[in-house]
């Protein structure tokens, strides 16, 4: 065969795959994966370090705070293993400390001790824990403000869970979007729930089409990704009215974004009224509707 005919060769086979490719349509959507994601989401929430445990939050004045579950504590723990006077805990500008109340022993860090102190650890964990039973509580950051946290293994939202709600998988909100980096490292100061600024690392922008309309988001960082703290016309009836949250992975070569929609979940918030969640910030506020992703959480009552 002449080279002519080579070529012709590789041309009409190239056009026939075309062609099969056309007739085959778009590849289908992942709903196994999407299915595995929602499974996972259920596990994460009502894991024993899970939002469903959190029970408590409780802000730290400057001084000494009585920590008990007696009604005239400062900070009162109403569970059946927190006896009536756990002791004191003192703050002092960014230092707190605990101290047991007298013929009280603290359960500090899984040992027994008198006192010791309440500090985080890098990013934000807790270096110290009090436990008593299934209740434990450990030191809190909101924005600037000193709280105590609350777990509590037995916790109602968690007990009484009654599943998470989605709406069905839509192919049609899974697009590419084109990340622009922001000069340097920038932080932002974002409001949460409660009014408090709380510090994040601005990535860059990603910009996006869809329901035929370009949309700009700032895209924080988490981890090795992106995270983007959004909020669209759905608050208005479907979603949760605050925010919802997409994680993506970072952009690939040629700065490209995954963002599929079908992936977005509240916040910690939506369930749970001690947790405090980030507000969008006013490019991520998009005037359409996505229907798409977790709808809001109604548990039975």
């Amino acid at each position: 065969m002449s080279a002519s005919g080579h070529g012709l060769l590789t041309v009409l086979t190239l056009a026939a795959a075309m062609l099969a490719a056309c007739a085959r349509g778009p590849a289908p959507y992942d709903t196994e994966a999407l299915a595995a994601f929602h499974a996972e989401r259920e596990a994460i929430l009502l894991a024993d370090d899970g939002w469903f445990t959190v029970s408590g939050l409780h802000f730290l004045r400057e001084g000494e705070n009585t920590v008990g579950s007696a009604p005239d504590n400062d900070i009162v723990l109403d569970y059946p293993d927190v006896p009536a006077r756990v002791g004191v805990v003192t703050m002092t500008g960014s230092d707190v400390a605990i101290r047991a109340a007298a013929g009280s022993t603290l359960r500090l860090n899984g040992a027994r001790a008198d006192a010791g102190p309440l500090r985080l650890a890098d990013g934000g964990r807790p270096a110290d824990v009090v436990a008593y039973g299934d209740v434990t509580f450990f030191l809190h950051y909101s924005g600037p403000r000193l709280a105590l946290r609350v777990r509590d293994q037995n916790a109602p939202l968690r007990t009484e869970f009654s599943g998470l709600t989605w709406f069905p998988a839509n192919p049609g909100v899974s697009t590419v979007g084109l990340f622009t980096p922001a000069a340097g490292t920038p932080v932002v100061q974002a409001p949460n729930i409660l009014g408090d600024l709380e510090p994040f690392e601005v990535a860059g922008t990603v910009t996006f089409t869809l329901a035929d309309r370009e949309h700009t988001m700032e895209a924080w960082r988490s981890g090795d990704g992106f995270w983007f703290v959004f909020r669209d016309l759905t608050s208005e009836d479907l979603t949760y009215p605050a925010a919802r949250f997409l994680y993506t992975k970072a952009p690939d070569a040629d700065g490209q974004v995954v963002m599929d929609f079908n992936y977005a979940r509240n916040p910690p918030c939506a369930y749970n009224p001690w947790t405090t969640c980030p507000l969008p910030p006013a490019s991520n506020r998009l005037a359409v509707r996505i229907e798409a992703g977790e709808l809001r959480y109604h548990p039975e009552s």
